[in-house]
């Protein structure tokens, strides 16, 4: 069995998309149980944490859970929007899967997809292009499942096994410049800086560098015969206004306007609250 296996990357507009546009620096990673969206927030300090988390609070009624620093597990109940269509919902009909997590920065999606001809991916490729722009990262043939029960199903964590001293010794490496081509510092320095010999060190960086790959191992695999570069498709829906950061989701303020302009004028403008439904149909968006 021929199973194809890709990831793509789509921009269009949506209320996750919104948000992820308005918090570029902040990944959000997204997994759905078919009722609610749990997110985990990792954002790059704390504040901005907790800015992303009121901003899910306010727009979508979530729930953070377990925060901490930088990051927090965040909780969408029974949340979703009629317009426009969902790209799970589109892969959905197609007869694509999708593998979560979805992957939200810098006001994109990430999605893997699993399809079993080109011709089901294509397919649901140009119904996402109706969408937003679409980027194909990779696309690649594969003979068994193997990346599919390896990857979602990680044995350990990236960190395991990681310990301290190997970890301290890869920051001040890289930060060191000794991963620079070519190398800002000799090893001694950086080595010496740690107060450590040049041997241990590199003992320390070594140890760590190999269990870093041996974690990741199945991740690397499933990057294997990737296409060349990334293919970016244009978007083919129609024109749409420039939507302003999570426009149709969460209260935009209004506009200043002078005395003299006509009430009705001002009270024809207001505020969109986010659909909610209690449950989830069979072709509801999970993004």
């Amino acid at each position: 069995m021929v199973v194809v296996d890709a990831r793509v990357r789509v921009h269009h507009p949506c209320p996750y998309c919104d948000l992820s546009g308005e918090f570029p620096r902040t990944l959000l990673l997204l997994w759905c149980d078919n009722r609610r969206d749990v997110f985990l927030v990792t954002a790059p300090d704390a504040p901005e944490r907790r800015r992303v988390v009121a901003a899910l609070r306010e727009s979508l009624h979530a729930r953070p859970l377990l925060p901490a620093d930088r990051e927090a597990l965040v909780l969408v109940p029974d949340f979703e929007w009629a317009d426009p269509p969902s790209v799970t919902g589109l892969a959905r009909r197609t007869g694509v899967w999708v593998l979560p997590p979805v992957v939200y920065f810098d006001g994109t999606e990430t999605y893997r997809f699993l399809a079993p001809t080109k011709a089901r991916l294509h397919a649901l490729v140009r119904r996402m292009q109706r969408l937003g722009a679409v980027e194909i990262l990779s696309v690649s043939d594969r003979v068994d499942l193997a990346t599919v029960r390896d990857v979602p199903t990680a044995s350990v964590h990236f960190f395991e096994g990681l310990t301290d001293r190997q970890a301290r010794a890869m920051v001040a490496a890289f930060e060191g410049g000794l991963f620079d081509v070519p190398a800002r510092s000799r090893w001694a320095e950086v080595a010496g800086r740690e107060g450590l010999s040049r041997s241990t060190f590199g003992e320390h960086l070594r140890k760590g560098q190999l269990r870093l790959l041996a974690n990741s191992l199945a991740s690397l695999k499933a990057r294997v015969g990737p296409s060349e570069a990334p293919v970016l498709l244009p978007s083919t829906a129609p024109p749409r206004r420039r939507r302003s950061p999570l426009q149709g989701t969460r209260p935009v303020p209004a506009p200043r306007r002078s005395p003299s302009e006509p009430a009705e004028a001002r009270e024809s403008e207001g505020d969109h609250e986010p659909q909610r439904r209690t449950g989830r149909g069979a072709d509801a968006p999970s993004e």
